[in-house]
């Protein structure tokens, strides 16, 4: 039997880069399918893609940071699909830091759209996921947020604050019956990748490897997984470094690795 048959679930962030692989990936195994972004277009041309391959999709415009448009989305999905079994929070932006101009816009998007956005999104399905005693919530952090990197403090402190968010909701969530999976990919080759100027060629997943890791996760039910292995294995010794050796390290790497000033 295709693992997802029949499970209903929500994917945010779906009409680019790793949400619409996710989704693509999560209707290949059987997922019937919730799809919310802000770009209406691209939105439609996943949903057609979702039904192309024999499994029922519905579509709802939303920005995750607006937090009745994203309560109206769900609502819409769950009246046409059916109580949703899993929510993916994809939708995530990110930008570098650079000195002196620290960029508190970009900070705030990020904090807005990647913590917010995902806590928001969550909300919206919570109450029924508890109602019923089932429910899985997938968030998506990555291991630039298990440490702060340099030209990446702002993506890092986000993406550090998804990880710490939802270990703090676990225990009171696994209560209630809903599981939490924390997702950290390493670089995928997405818009937010691509606009880093490094100086040397960097090893990226492709967005539909990544979803493949994803959805192995939430199929596994893990509660942390780390992609791929050689990136998890380089930032577990990071993470785990001495304050004064990571620090050494991040100030003679940082500055060769990029073609511009940070």
């Amino acid at each position: 039997m295709t693992p997802g048959r029949g499970r209903v679930a929500i994917v945010t962030g779906a009409a680019n880069g790793i949400g619409r692989a996710t989704a693509l990936e999560m209707a290949a195994r059987g997922y019937r399918l919730g799809l919310i972004d802000r770009d209406p277009a691209r939105l439609a041309e996943v949903a057609g893609r979702v039904e192309t391959a024999g499994v029922e999709a519905c579509a709802a415009e939303a920005d995750v940071v607006d937090p009745a448009a994203i309560q109206a989305a769900v609502d819409a999905v769950e009246a046409v699909l059916g109580p949703c079994d899993v929510l993916v929070a994809c939708a995530g932006v990110g930008r570098m830091t650079h000195v002196p101009d620290l960029d508190t816009a970009g900070l705030r998007a990020m904090l807005e759209v990647n913590v917010l956005g995902m806590a928001q999104s969550f909300e919206a399905v919570l109450p029924g996921m508890i109602g019923r005693g089932r429910g899985h919530l997938v968030g998506i952090s990555s291991v630039a947020g298990l440490r702060g990197m340099p030209w990446m403090a702002s993506y890092s402190a986000s993406k550090a604050a998804v990880w710490t968010y939802l270990e703090g909701l676990r225990p009171a969530l696994k209560r209630r019956g809903v599981r939490i999976t924390t997702v950290f990919p390493g670089f995928v080759r997405t818009g937010m990748t691509l606009d880093v100027p490094f100086a040397r060629p960097v090893t990226m997943l492709e967005p539909e490897q990544a979803a493949v890791h994803i959805v192995r996760a939430i199929e596994k039910g893990s509660r942390d997984y780390m992609f791929p292995w050689l990136t998890a294995l380089g930032m577990g010794f990071l993470r785990r470094s001495p304050n004064r050796l990571y620090d050494w390290m991040m100030d003679r790497a940082g500055p060769k690795a990029l073609t511009t000033d940070f």
